[in-house]
C-alpha cells in the first residue's frame, strides 16, 4: 500500500512540474536556427553562458517584469530565486563577465522585442501570448 501512496505522490509531483513548464512559453525571433532547447541550455542562455545560437549568431536574451511571471520562469528554467538572480548579475557585472539581460515592462513587449530583433529570445506566460496575427510573428521554442 505504501508503494501505491509512494507512486501517486511521484506521478502527482511529475505532472504538477510538466504543468508548471506549460505556464512559460520561451519564444524567440523567426530567425533563430533553433526549434527546441532542453533545460539547461535555457539556463545557460539565460545566464548568459549560452552567448551564440547554433549559426554563431548572437544570443539576445531579455527577461519580463512581471514579478510573478518573471519568477516562475526562474523557478522553473534557471533553477535561482529571485534575490539569487540579482546576486548572480551583480557578480557578473562587477566581475566583468557579463552584463544582465534588459527587462521589458510587459509580455507584449517582449512579444514586440523578439519578434523585431535578430537573435532575440525572452519568456511569455501562456496567458501573454498574444492572438495568431501576432503569435506568428515569434517563434515558440519546444523546452525538452
Amino acid at each position: 500500500m505504501k508503494k501505491v501512496f509512494a507512486g501517486l505522490a511521484l506521478a502527482m509531483t511529475v505532472m504538477c512540474s510538466a504543468l508548471s513548464f506549460a505556464e512559460i512559453l520561451i519564444v524567440a525571433n523567426k530567425d533563430v536556427p533553433e526549434t527546441a532547447l532542453n533545460v539547461q541550455e535555457v539556463q545557460e542562455i539565460f545566464l548568459g553562458k549560452r552567448v551564440q545560437w547554433r549559426d554563431n549568431s548572437r544570443i539576445r536574451f531579455v527577461t519580463v517584469g512581471d514579478s510573478g511571471i518573471h519568477g516562475l520562469f526562474l523557478k522553473e528554467y534557471v533553477k535561482l530565486s529571485e534575490a539569487d538572480w540579482k546576486i548572480y548579475w551583480k557578480r557578473m557585472v562587477f566581475t566583468g563577465r557579463g552584463l544582465p539581460p534588459a527587462t521589458i515592462a510587459t509580455e507584449a513587449e517582449v512579444i514586440a522585442f523578439v519578434a523585431e530583433t535578430k537573435g532575440a529570445v525572452g519568456y511569455v506566460s501562456s496567458d501573454g501570448l498574444p492572438e495568431k496575427s501576432e503569435k506568428d510573428s515569434v517563434k515558440i521554442i519546444d523546452v525538452r
